[in-house]
């Protein structure tokens, strides 16, 4: 009876009773984390919790069965952790009554009557679900995870000895009449040796399941982790291509400006565009791939302006379907690596294919430039390195960066999915 006052009197408040419903309620029509969210921030409607509010009135009225209930589901909203999603609690929930249908038609078996079997089997499966989740709920998370363990193990006895002490005085209360006043009931050392290994057993599953859960949920923790590290080193990638660009473009400048050319303040205009894409598009995830080949024009543009001799540049996009996006700044660092180092400026001879297409789900980008004598062996700076680095992180492996040189030819090949 102390323990039934004890959780009565955890809800004497009338208004707390009533959030308790409400989120008990949205527990079974959403998932378990949402519905603690709502009854944290009541914005629960309680008109969804019609049936569950009869409950409350029996609670009201000194009813200590519906008490222990809501006890037992308010624990259960309070652990927010990987045993009380949805696909948990049905696996969990499917695991238990197979398990009460096998001992049903054991004991089917082995009484010869459905309702003798029904009835120890119900006993036994109760003591077991007690065992299971009073450990995996309470004693393991407020005690043994708080390193409270001298407090765990002895709530630990004193919680499986009232379990059995529960089931032998409910089995011998019903069973043991129920069947002819058979010995074993009759708080027999046998029926006491059968229910202590027994609850143990569900006892220490039940430490079993709350260390499995933990340890998943701890999986998961490593896993965002890893992906916001991911997340974070993408970035600073992505933010690195600027700087980049900025510094070849801001060459161009200078050399405009160094030779008073009047296409200068060109330049610069273009530049005022390129920095728009830069602001508006660069920090998406992804962008339009028009955006995409506009950008890379308008920064040919900009390097045929600066070449004493413009190059033969051709650049083919046909048959790209337009609906598609891809992350920003994919492309750019190949077009960069060719007029860095690349093409001889000085020359006139200098020819730039740049064909972009759409072949089984992939996104396919090669370029062709030449490359003269003194350039050749010419290195391709931190551009393709970066872009290499990014592609990883996007792609995993399911991507292809190909460089080949035959003669003064210099061919890039770049693939990767788009959706």
């Amino acid at each position: 009876m102390a323990i039934l006052n004890f959780v009565q009197q955890y809800y004497r408040n009338t208004q707390a009773i009533e959030n308790q419903f409400c989120a008990l309620a949205v527990f079974f029509d959403r998932s378990c984390h949402s519905a603690w969210i709502e009854k944290r921030t009541g914005s629960v409607e309680p008109e969804r919790s019609a049936i569950l509010y009869r409950l409350l009135c029996a609670i009201r009225v000194g009813n200590p069965f519906y008490s222990l209930i809501i006890l037992y589901f308010d624990l259960m909203l309070k652990k927010t952790n990987v045993v009380f999603t949805r696909k948990m609690l049905l696996l969990q929930a499917g695991c238990w009554l197979l398990f009460y249908v096998f001992l049903v038609l054991y004991a089917v078996q082995k009484w010869g009557t459905w309702s003798g079997a029904f009835t120890s089997t119900t006993i036994g499966m109760s003591s077991y679900v007690l065992a299971v989740y009073g450990n995996a709920l309470w004693l393991m998370p407020r005690f043994y995870r708080t390193g409270k363990k001298t407090t765990y193990f002895l709530l630990a006895f004193l919680f499986l000895a009232f379990v059995i002490g529960a089931r032998m005085m409910a089995e011998f209360l019903i069973l043991y009449p129920m069947h002819g006043r058979l010995p074993f009931y009759n708080l027999s050392v046998a029926q006491f040796t059968f229910c202590t290994i027994s609850d143990f057993l569900a006892f220490f599953f039940g430490a079993m399941l709350y260390t499995t859960a933990d340890y998943i949920t701890l999986l998961r923790k490593q896993e965002t982790m890893r992906m916001q590290q991911a997340a974070a080193e993408l970035n600073l990638l992505k933010a690195q291509v600027q700087p980049h660009f900025l510094f070849n473009t801001l060459n161009n400048i200078y050399y405009l400006a160094y030779t008073k050319s009047d296409l200068a303040a060109t330049v610069i205009a273009r530049l005022s565009g390129i920095m728009r894409y830069f602001v508006d598009e660069a920090p998406k995830e992804k962008v339009p791939i028009t955006t995409e080949i506009n950008f890379l024009k308008n920064y040919m543009e900009l390097e045929q302006i600066r070449m004493l001799h413009a190059a033969s540049l051709q650049f083919t996009h046909e048959g790209v379907d337009e609906m598609i996006r891809i992350p920003p700044m994919l492309l750019i660092p190949l077009v960069e690596n060719i007029y860095k180092h690349g093409v001889d400026k000085s020359v006139p001879e200098n020819n730039v294919n740049l064909r972009l297409r759409m072949e089984n789900g992939y996104l396919k980008f090669n370029t062709v430039n030449t490359v003269q004598p003194a350039e050749a062996g010419a290195g391709s700076g931190v551009g393709l390195d970066n872009l290499r680095k990014r592609l990883t992180l996007l792609f995993g492996n399911d991507f292809t960066l190909k460089t080949e040189q035959e003669g003064q030819l210099y061919k890039v090949e770049l693939q990767f999915p788009v959706k």
